[in-house]
């Protein structure tokens, strides 16, 4: 079963095959698959998906939700804008929030909004508003003064969530922990690029106060989340880096966050649990010093060198990072099996690693997923 083969290879054992990663919301695969209605029945689709082609992990975010369950700062479709766009139509009725909201973050007491754009079946929401206007303002801001669950809300919350879409996928697909704003995302969300950039170069000792707030928030629910009997590997997730390189010096870094990882990790760990990092973008100047974090395992995007990666996480878990996945897009089916098949050549004496292109949106055609899954299953032999 897959989940089983997800649970070898985290763990570093032997598998039949290389395991797979992946996040399924293209609708119109869906509709070929499948003899219902998948626009009205969303999240059925994407399990059915996944249960499909036999995906060993996928994060507990699943498209087709009535929220976007980007923890901490949870958006909601009924509080998105669109673009006055076709494809965005069928938003205005997907199902709301109920009442009163299962999850009350920040973005809540904020009073944040977010916008929505079109990939498959659930759109992606980014910030519309943020809370500080000037560098001042965020080196003023004090972040505990906005959370709005106590400890116990946040594990009966984390405990019902994960529980009711592991039942949903039996033992089909592993669902792990899933954590976006583990420090370096709290202020890129919460402040804007510029704002956050600005107040950490004019004053590093009073940002670095307001990153301690934000590392206390996550450590919190990082332990709310590792209460969950049903989780055994929880994704970190912080965008350091843009498809050029850190948006920071590495030496920045070095001092206001890899430090800080070790707290997040020391409540994983002890929970007896597996952590992994993530991060889009091109993250080859940072490979080193993420490794030396203690992560058991990271999770990289087609920016980086696989080989390289391969190498400096030998012996972890490791998702991700295929030769060129984006041909999955664009390229010729034969131009996807022969990605497929040079990946699987340089990744298989890897026990912990997994194919995982992320391509499974709404923006790719179908013929190339199928493509895709199948080569996935020819080349991935053991």
């Amino acid at each position: 079963m897959s989940r089983e083969r997800a649970r070898a290879a985290i763990n570093g054992e032997p598998t039949d095959r290389i395991p797979q990663w992946d996040v399924p919301d293209c609708p119109a695969l869906a509709a070929q698959l499948f003899d219902y209605d998948v626009q009205a029945e969303p999240h059925r689709a994407c399990i059915d998906i996944l249960k499909h082609f036999d995906i060993d992990t996928t994060i507990s975010s699943i498209p087709g939700d009535c929220a976007e369950w980007n923890f901490p700062l949870v958006r909601y479709y009924e509080d998105a804008t669109f673009t006055n766009d076709p494809e965005n139509a069928r938003y205005t009725s997907l199902p709301r929030a109920p009442a009163p909201r299962p999850y009350r973050s920040m973005y809540d007491a904020l009073g944040m909004k977010a916008h929505g754009a079109f990939w498959g079946f659930s759109p992606t929401l980014t910030m519309q508003n943020h809370p500080c206007a000037t560098p001042e303002e965020v080196l003023a801001f004090q972040p505990l003064d906005h959370m709005m669950q106590n400890q116990g809300e946040r594990i009966a919350f984390f405990k019902k969530h994960y529980a009711e879409k592991q039942s949903l996928l039996g033992d089909a697909t592993m669902v792990m922990g899933w954590y976006y704003h583990t420090m370096f995302m709290w202020p890129v969300e919460l402040f804007g690029w510029e704002n956050f950039m600005m107040a950490a170069m004019d004053d590093p000792e009073r940002f670095e106060e307001i990153l301690q707030q934000f590392l206390q928030i996550s450590k919190q629910d990082f332990a709310a989340i590792c209460a969950s009997p049903d989780i055994e590997l929880v994704g970190c997730h912080d965008d350091l880096c843009s498809a050029t390189g850190p948006m920071f010096p590495p030496e920045w870094y070095d001092q206001y966050i890899f430090p800080y990882y070790h707290e997040v990790l020391d409540i994983i760990h002890s929970a007896g649990k597996k952590a992994f990092f993530c991060c889009d973008g091109n993250l080859m100047p940072l490979l080193g010093r993420i490794r030396k974090c203690d992560f058991d395992g990271i999770a990289c995007d087609g920016n980086n060198d696989l080989e390289t990666v391969l190498d400096t996480w030998s012996g972890k878990i490791i998702f991700a990072c295929m030769k060129n996945p984006n041909i999955i897009n664009f390229g010729t089916r034969e131009q996807i099996r022969d990605m497929v098949r040079e990946t699987a050549r340089l990744a298989k004496r890897e026990p912990g690693y997994f194919f995982s292109a992320g391509t499974m949106t709404g923006k790719t055609p179908p013929e190339n997923i199928l493509a895709y899954q199948e080569a996935v299953r020819e080349f991935g032999k053991r």
